[in-house]
Order: structure tokens, then sequence, then C-alpha cells
């Protein structure tokens, strides 16, 4: 890998990042297609460092990174060639084989793997099964940046929650709409775009009540996006929003998932919904609204690792306040209203030390809005 100015090849080290970086590459290609399971990409070089073959995890049942980057080296001879995978090698039955077995048997020689999977059925069998057949494994190249792309998966798995995500749109001075309500558009299509793609990542996108009442969203995939529609969730304590929404009543009907009080959920109305393909699940009540870490608890349940909530205002303060939300993505327009609706309702900070803190991720600048990705502290 040397070059005619005098340049040395890359050690070890770095080549191993190198190829790590071109696994990681791949695995982003199972955004939106892979979920519940991880986004895994393997790579595999020969021991002169030359490219034997690549693949990565396509669908969720189908065959893992692993497998398909041996089945695209078919009749390479494997002996002292490396694998790259960003994710521990599965070591159990699931929807398909053990990728630590055939990659054992392949004749791979050395493995390179990011991080350890947290799935107990795998943590560590992988890398064990691997070094009893005589694999030399090294665990931990790029390690952060395959947590980071990960990052719903490790959390589902650690907790049967999905790791949720809050998406705001909002002027400079804070406001999500003028005060009667018009909202349409604070930001650049380029950044309403940029949205779509977020919803083609995700498992579930989230809308309170009111949203789902003056917006009426299809919350499906559109700008030329393309890819998994997630599947869509509202929450109608009264079970009074009309059935004729376009998430109770589009081809996409079977999509969505609706909350209600416990009470409501056996009733004529919420049936009338199941019968149209909705899902209606009936959760407690508190004094202020619905449950909701029962809520996410059941879209755990129904198998939803990724959530993103969408609005409003309200929805998005209370999973703050509980402490349920796990990331903020902001997009700013450079707009001022001066008066309207908050971004944010019912964080109350009497206090500087009661502030709500978040650490900045990335800002990006698309067209001429801000998106601002944080986490909390």
């Amino acid at each position: 890998m040397g070059d005619n100015n005098g340049s040395s090849a890359p050690n070890q080290l770095e080549y191993d990042e190198l190829m790590m970086r071109r696994a990681l590459d791949l695995a982003r290609r199972g955004a939106g297609s892979v979920s519940p399971n991880p986004m895994v990409g393997a790579v595999i070089v020969d021991a002169e460092r030359r490219f034997v073959s690549e693949g990565w995890h396509q669908q969720y049942g189908g065959p893992h990174a692993e497998a398909n980057a041996l089945a695209a080296a078919t009749g390479r001879d494997l002996a002292g060639c490396t694998m790259y995978v960003t994710l521990e090698p599965c070591s159990h039955h699931g929807k398909t084989p053990p990728c630590a077995e055939a990659v054992a048997a392949s004749g791979i020689s050395r493995v390179v793997v990011a991080m350890r999977d947290p799935n107990p059925l795998v943590s560590g069998r992988g890398n064990r099964r691997l070094r009893e057949a005589g694999v030399e494994v090294v665990v931990g190249t790029l390690e952060r940046e395959s947590r980071l792309l990960n990052e719903a998966y490790i959390h589902f798995i650690s907790t049967g929650t999905p790791f949720v995500t809050i998406k705001m749109a909002q002027t400079l001075d804070g406001y999500t709409a003028l005060p009667t309500g018009e909202s349409r558009w604070i930001t650049t299509e380029a950044s309403r775009r940029r949205v779509h793609e977020l919803r083609a990542g995700h498992d579930a996108v989230m809308v309170g009540t009111r949203t789902a009442m003056l917006d009426n969203p299809s919350l499906t995939l559109r700008y030329g996006v393309t890819g998994r529609n997630p599947r869509r969730v509202t929450l109608d304590r009264q079970l009074a929003l009309p059935t004729d929404l376009r998430i109770f009543s589009d081809d996409h009907r079977d999509h969505t998932i609706l909350f209600t009080a416990d009470a409501l959920a056996s009733t004529g109305r919420a049936q009338e919904l199941r019968d149209a393909g909705v899902k209606v699940f009936g959760i407690p009540m508190t004094a202020k609204g619905l449950q909701l870490p029962e809520l996410l608890r059941v879209l755990g349940e129904q198998g939803i690792a990724s959530l993103l909530v969408e609005g409003g205002a309200e929805l998005a303060g209370a999973l703050i306040k509980e402490g349920l939300t796990q990331k903020l993505i902001l997009f700013i327009a450079p707009k001022l209203f001066g008066r309207g609706w908050p971004a944010f309702t019912g964080i109350e900070v009497t206090s500087l030390d009661q502030a709500y803190t978040m650490r900045i991720h990335d800002v990006e600048r698309i067209a001429d809005d801000l998106m601002v990705t944080s986490y909390w502290e």
C-alpha cells in the first residue's frame, strides 16, 4: 500500500482500522432492514493484504455478515486470511447457524472484532470459540464507532425497550409553530428529506395526540427516500381521534400502533380500529396521562428497538422529564417568530442547576438549517 513518494505502508494497527472502517461502511447498508438485529459488516483480506471478499447483514432473518463474506469467497483458500467484523461473531443457533463455527471452519487464521456482542447469548462466547479453534482474535478496533453505529441494538438488548430519539424542528428563538398553529414549513426541503432518512433507519415513529389530530401525518417515507416504512405509534388516552386519520385508514394502517387507557381498550371503538388492522393497546394511566414507561415496554415486546419521536412538545417534554430518551436531534431554522408554540413543554426548571444537560455530538449544516445531534449527559 505504499506509493512512489517514499511513504511507508500503514502499520498493522493503522491497516486494521482502515479495514474496519470499510466493514463499518458495509454494516450501515443494513440500516432499517435488519432490526432488531444489529448492523454488521465483514471484510476478508489475505496475508498479503489483498482483498478477498466482503459482506454485510442485509435483512432480518437472512444470513449474517460473516456468512455473506464467506459465501463471496467460495472456492478461495482462506488459510492465513484475516476477517474484519464489526461485531463479535454469534455462537448460538438462532434464525441462522452460528457464524463463529463457520469462520473457525473456513481456515481464516485471524479475526479482528470491533466490539463484543452485548447479547448474553453471544457475549464472549463467539470470540472464545474462535480462540479454541486456534484463530487469533483481536477485539476493540474502532469499538467506539461500532457502539455508536449499533446504539439502538445495544440499548434494546440491555433494557428490552427501544432506544428513543426525539426529533424537533424549531426556529432560532425556540418555536415550532406560530400562535395559530401554522408550522409548514419551518425548515428547508433538504432538512425534511433528512427527517425521512431518519425515519427509514428507525423501527417506529411516534407522535402525540395533538400532532396526530392537527397535522394528520402519514409518517411514511417520501422525498425520494426508499427503504422500510417504520411502524407508526400514537397516543389517545380518551380514544377520541377520528378513525379517518391517515394512520388509521391508509394502506399502511396495519403498521399503526395506538395506545389508550386500559379502560377503553376493550370498547367497540377500539375493536373498530383493530378490525381495520390497527394494533390497540391499553396501558395504565397516571395523573398526567398514559404511563410512558409501560408504553416503551410494550413497544419492546413488539420488537421495536429504535423509536423516533417526531412530536409534539408535550410528549417530548414528558419523555425528557421522565428520563426516557437517549438522544435529541434538533433542526434549527434561521427564522424568528417572537411568539408561538414552544419546542418543549412540561419541563419545569427554576434554577440553572436543574437544567437538563446534554452533550453535543455533532452539528451539521443542511442547506440554511442546522442539525444538532445531542445525547444526555
